[in-house]
């Protein structure tokens, strides 16, 4: 089977967040005999990394990222242009034509496009000859503005997010339905799908973790720091929010309770309210990108995850907890997962009980260590990227017939 994935950055094995997906979902494809050519993105420093994709999608092209809007195409976006934010990000006809071209040159199976941001390369593409189009969603942008509503302050902002919701989710979904498959990476997505759009085929398609290159310290906490972590793309609403809240009702009593406690927060693109934290703030190290997350996680006693507004799968959960970090979460960001609350991961949706737990967990290190190995064996039972590839390789063969 040949296989065009249409990508918003080179997947190479040092990216994170939901492109580390597709990095695994295309390098096990192709070790199981499939085709691959891969259209993306490409940002200068992701240039290093060209041959190391090119091992396993041989056809590859490259685009660069288009620069970011204009206030003024920004405005246009939201209100009467073709394509919607955040869609218009990436909005780019020579992709466009690109993709035509590859599809005709290698006569391919089905064109792939990672997050629905790049759907819309599959969507009235004047240059798009007749192939199965799928679209991997990972985070229903319609879903995310609607949840992010319940949490933001009355404002302009959010007068002009309640605005651009309707054409939004219309577009969105007209996308969905012009596709042969959709994926999510969660059932509970899928249901959110079919909720507002009956009639688009699905299936779910799941994250999952290396648990080889994130896996426990050989001496334990010995070897950590008294700190405490996140990580996350901080270009998501979801992951900004998940920290400011963070920093603003929870690590105040934590602090005042551990003096010497750091908290890390780690990822690439942080805005200016999230990078002032780390100077504003004592205790708070905002990294930026790195090369590798798994060190960071190494040098942590356990990770939080106080995310608010939750869409697709946080696998940023499933890295933690191989690393054999304890998780503190809020249910939102663990839905989705197999777990047991107190057994295999800690809920707490309250900055009270969020407080108390991870407390709790920095000062019992038996619990720590319970709580972590409970979580690495479910990790590697249900979520190593072998298992979750044969989900999708299943779902592949039903729309390619």
């Amino acid at each position: 089977m040949k296989l065009l994935f249409i990508t918003p950055t080179l997947p190479h094995s040092r990216v994170y967040s939901g492109s580390i997906v597709i990095h695994h979902r295309m390098r096990l494809l192709a070790e199981r005999g499939y085709k691959l050519g891969l259209a993306t993105f490409l940002k200068p420093e992701d240039t290093p990394f060209l041959d190391e994709v090119r091992a396993f999608a041989p056809d590859l092209e490259t685009r660069p990222l288009p620069p970011p809007p204009s206030f003024a195409r920004l405005l246009v976006s939201h209100t009467v242009g073709s394509v919607p934010w955040p869609f218009a990000r990436y909005n780019d006809a020579a992709m466009a034509a690109c993709v035509g071209a590859m599809v005709a040159r290698g006569r391919y199976d089905a064109a792939i496009a990672e997050f629905t941001a790049m759907g819309q390369f599959l969507y009235r593409n004047p240059f798009l000859p007749a192939v199965r189009r799928i679209v991997s969603v990972h985070g229903c942008a319609a879903n995310a503005l609607r949840k992010s509503l319940h949490v933001a302050p009355v404002s302009l902002a959010r007068l002009g997010k309640q605005l651009a919701l309707p054409r939004l989710e219309q577009w969105e979904m007209a996308l969905y339905r012009s596709a042969d498959l959709v994926l999510t990476l969660t059932e509970t997505e899928r249901q959110e799908l079919l909720a507002l759009e009956p009639n688009i085929r699905t299936a779910v398609s799941p994250y999952g973790v290396d648990v080889e290159r994130f896996r426990p310290l050989p001496r334990g906490d010995e070897a950590r720091e008294e700190a405490i972590c996140f990580t996350g793309f901080f270009r998501d609403e979801p992951n900004c929010d998940a920290v400011l809240w963070f920093v603003q009702e929870v690590w105040p009593a934590l602090r005042k309770r551990f003096p010497k406690l750091i908290f890390y927060v780690i990822g690439s693109s942080p805005p200016p309210a999230i990078t002032e934290l780390g100077r504003r703030r004592m205790g708070i190290v905002v990294t930026g990108e790195v090369n590798d997350m798994a060190p960071y996680l190494a040098r942590c006693l356990l990770y939080v995850c106080p995310l608010r507004i939750v869409v697709g799968f946080s696998g940023k959960i499933l890295q933690a907890m191989s690393a054999g970090l304890p998780v503190v979460a809020t249910s939102l960001a663990a839905q989705g997962f197999p777990v047991e609350p107190g057994h295999n991961i800690m809920l707490a949706d309250t900055p009270s009980l969020m407080i108390a737990n991870i407390s709790l967990l920095l000062t019992d290190r038996v619990l720590r260590a319970k709580i972590a190995d409970r979580a690495r064996e479910m990790v590697i039972t249900r979520f190593s990227w072998p298992r979750c590839v044969d989900t999708l390789e299943a779902a592949l063969r039903e729309v390619v017939s």
